[in-house]
């Protein structure tokens, strides 16, 4: 049968089994594949169709198809499996680095309130500083002061000896006032 009557009787046969064809094509149909087969059996179509494989050939070529067929199934499945272990170590890492995010947050507060902290402490350690500088200078002023007047002679008015005042009582007289040789060794004693 020429390849283009062999094509329309297929094709009939096509229209006749498909799902959603109507009785009345369906009817149609068959009979198309009648008139353009013309007794021809529909093995011999089916051979002809195929380019005249034998059928040994015909399943070898089925078995190395359903091969391929069942490696590609097995490259999918392990591309999903892939997929889907990725997905999980990305969830992973997204988790991750939400508490990652998390802790640097709570991190930057800790070193925001060290800062405000820090800040506080050298404002006070200034002030406290300025005070000391100013009790520092006022101590070193009275310090010096202090020498100062520990270098100058003190003039206190030295008591005669003892001797001296019961004779010139006896006598009658004012008691000479004693020298500065005599005022610590001979302190005078009063009552």
């Amino acid at each position: 049968m020429e390849r283009k009557r062999l094509e329309t009787a297929i094709r009939c046969l096509e229209i006749a089994v498909h799902p959603n064809t109507k009785d009345e094509e369906i009817v149609a149909a068959i009979n198309g594949f009648r008139r353009t087969a013309s007794s021809t059996p529909l093995r011999q179509l089916c051979r002809e169709a195929g380019g005249g494989v034998a059928n040994g050939a015909f399943a070898d070529e089925l078995q190395r198809l359903a091969r391929e067929n069942l490696a590609l199934r097995q490259k999918l499945q392990d591309a999903e499996e892939n997929r889907v272990t990725t997905l999980k170590r990305l969830h992973e890492a997204e988790r991750r680095s939400d508490e990652i995010g998390g802790e640097l947050l709570a991190a930057e507060h800790r070193a925001d309130a060290a800062e405000q902290r820090l800040a506080e402490f050298r404002g006070a350690y200034g002030r406290i500083s300025g005070s000391l500088s100013h009790e520092n200078f006022d101590l070193r002023r009275a310090l010096a002061e202090a020498r100062r007047d520990l270098k100058q002679p003190i003039h206190e008015p030295v008591a005669p000896p003892f001797q001296a005042a019961l004779n010139a009582a006896l006598r009658g007289t004012e008691p000479a006032p004693a020298g500065p040789s005599t005022a610590v060794a001979n302190t005078p004693w009063t009552a």
